[in-house]
């Protein structure tokens, strides 16, 4: 429960941005309302009208002037005159129908001249019809992706196995990023009801062109043909909305929409806008209650996440979609986030060796394809085979770091990126057989592996269900929440708590009778095998397993997690790693595709996931002041 404390300073900001949130708000609700109203849809169908009759205008003064030049060019013939006569005459004669078009206006009409009835009747009816069609289309096409998903995942496979080893620095990158798998569509063939839609959509849009005949008389039916996918494209398009209409619609009429149109047109930027200001209030309000809640850089990066939820909605990005892959990147991420709590509260700090446990993981995936292994089966032998070989890694892991005590930070970080460097080598050498991890030519394992023939997405796939758009991927959530859960119950045991308190403090601890140095291995292998569970877990939800250089920032991401959650160099609780991991995967899931939003073909996306993973591990270093525990 926050208790109230603020200044006056703060109160008076507060009640101001408030204020200004509820005035943001009220005007966005009139102008989304006003959307749909009698007026709003006039508005918009008279800014189609006009940029339909401005491209139908153009057709018409170029249907004028090609007729003249014609006509011209066929005097000339007529009269016995040469190719050269005949190309001066021709472009005279369309220099002068050009200025005559102009003079006249013949490509030029307003929608007050003419009686917009008929036309806009004509050009509701295509509109309806495009729309049905493209409805059709998308699922069409949404059945076929879900059919060749697969295939795609195959490619995506063929892909990077086919960049080789030397590539495998990028793995680094690529590991912060669901698969993307994309369906090649060049083999989608139309359905029999898009062909029927089709049908009504020509039915419809020569409908439409007898009605701009009526207003241009010099357009005939060769010109609209030509016409059509123009005017087509300003009616309706794939997936459109309100603001994307509004936008075509303007800016090929060139009409002033007045204030109405430009509140209609920004009415939902201001609603989200406003919703983001009376968050903002509240802050400033309880600012003094929550830093001491929660602490600035968690404060910080939660509000950050609200941020960029904002950003979404107005850039017009699916914010379903990204919470969805906020959830399994939650469920994917976590378990190598719990992963530190052991190492943490046993006292070796941030376990920045990650990697051992990781290579332990993997080596398992590995042996379950080799076996030809699939299924819940393929997972279960994966996990066991990580977790024996983890365990063992992680038993003389702890044992270097009792021999290595108060530099466990770089010592963890030196034998991660070892490790890595040494698999890099046995990657190349160890006798694997399957086709499906070796090169095609040569020896050694691809440095990316698909896992559609074992256990690819079977947690994430697993009572998986939908609220409000939202994916729900209940079984790779409760498989993180079981692994949680066994590990408070072990915290709660009298070999957890006597690792905590080695970790507290040592020297009571030995003093109380406590092996120090066997609750710090302890905890090492604990933290080592979660790390090999937490590999499996997150190769069967990314879709592939990646070897070489890949495992080797692993280790700071999950610290990144934990850190922001609350914990520090010395003391963690469960309730830091599922909220680090939310917040520090919502971040990076949502701000990748924002800042490519905003800034096209641009690495700031990248550039923000290095300030914000890095960023915060510097933060908590400093934070910490180096402390020993005595």
């Amino acid at each position: 429960m926050l208790k109230f404390r603020a200044t006056k300073q703060q109160l008076i900001a507060s009640v101001l941005i408030a204020v200004l949130a509820v005035a943001m708000i009220g005007v966005g609700l009139y102008g989304l309302s006003a959307r749909s109203s009698q007026s709003g849809l006039k508005l918009l169908e008279d800014m189609r009208l006009q940029a339909i009759l401005n491209t139908a205008g153009v057709g018409a003064v170029e249907a004028y002037v090609d007729a003249e030049r014609q006509a011209a060019t066929q005097a000339v013939r007529e009269a016995g005159g040469g190719m050269a006569e005949i190309r001066e005459a021709s472009a005279k004669a369309a220099e002068e129908a050009a200025a005559r078009a102009e003079e006249m206006g013949i490509g030029a009409v307003d929608l007050s001249e003419i009686d917009t009835t008929p036309l806009g009747e004509a050009l509701n009816e295509l509109a309806a019809a495009q729309q049905a069609y493209y409805a059709e289309e998308a699922a069409a096409q949404a059945l076929y992706i879900e059919e060749h998903a697969d295939e795609a995942a195959q490619a995506a496979v063929d892909e990077a196995a086919a960049d080789g080893p030397a590539d495998a620095e990028g793995g680094e990158e690529m590991e912060m990023d669901l698969a993307e798998e994309t369906v090649d569509l060049s083999g989608f063939v139309a359905t029999e009801e898009m062909n029927r839609l089709s049908a009504v959509v020509d039915e419809a849009y020569l409908a439409l062109c007898e009605e701009i005949k009526l207003v241009f008389t010099a357009l005939d039916d060769e010109v609209l043909a030509s016409l059509k996918p123009t005017i087509t494209g300003i009616v309706a398009q794939q997936g459109d909305t309100f603001e994307m209409q509004y936008d075509r619609a303007f800016q090929a009429s060139g009409m002033n929409p007045g204030l109405t149109g430009s509140i209609m047109r920004q009415g939902r930027t201001l609603a989200i806008s406003g919703v983001g200001l009376l968050v903002l209030a509240a802050a400033v309000l309880f600012y003094i209650p929550l830093v001491d809640k929660m602490g600035v850089p968690r404060l910080i990066i939660g509000l950050f996440f609200v941020l960029l939820c904002l950003l979404a909605m107005i850039l017009g990005l699916s914010l379903p979609t990204q919470l969805s892959n906020t959830l399994v990147r939650l469920g994917m991420n976590g378990v190598l986030v719990l992963a530190m709590l052991p190492g943490i509260q046993c006292g070796i700090s941030l376990n920045l060796g990650l990697p051992i446990g990781i290579i332990g993981g993997l080596i398992g995936g590995l042996l379950c394809i080799e076996f030809e292994m699939s299924g819940w089966l393929g997972f279960a032998f994966a996990i066991a085979v990580g977790l024996l070989i983890s365990s063992v890694t992680g038993l003389l892991y702890g044992m270097l770091l009792n021999r290595l005590k108060g530099d466990e930070m770089s010592v963890t970080t030196y034998v991660g990126y070892s490790v890595v460097s040494l698999m890099c080598i046995a990657w190349l050498v160890l006798p694997f057989t399957s086709l499906v991890m070796k090169w095609p030519l040569g020896n050694g394992l691809r440095t990316t592996i698909g896992l559609q023939s074992s256990y690819r997405h079977l947690l994430n796939d697993f009572l998986s269900f939908k609220v409000m758009g939202v994916t729900i991927p209940t079984g790779l959530l409760l498989f993180f929440a079981l692994c949680c859960y066994l590990m408070w119950l072990f915290m709660r045991s009298k070999t957890g708590i006597a690792m905590s308190a080695a970790g507290a403090n040592p020297r009571f601890a030995a003093a109380t009778g406590i092996n120090v140095d066997r609750m710090r291995i302890i905890g090492t292998m604990l933290s080592t095998m979660l790390a090999a569970v937490g590999i499996i877990v997150y190769g069967q939800s990314y879709g592939f397993m990646q070897l070489y250089q890949a495992p080797r920032q692993m280790g700071f991401l999950a610290a990144s997690a934990i850190l922001i959650g609350g914990a520090t160099t010395s003391r963690a609780r469960i309730s830091h790693v599922i909220i680090g991991t939310f917040l520090f995967q919502g971040v990076l899931t949502l701000g990748m595709p924002v800042a490519n939003a905003l800034v096209p073909q641009s690495t700031i996306s990248e550039t923000l996931r290095i300030l914000i993973s890095n960023g915060i591990i510097l933060y908590a270093l400093t934070k910490s002041g180096g402390a020993t525990r005595g």
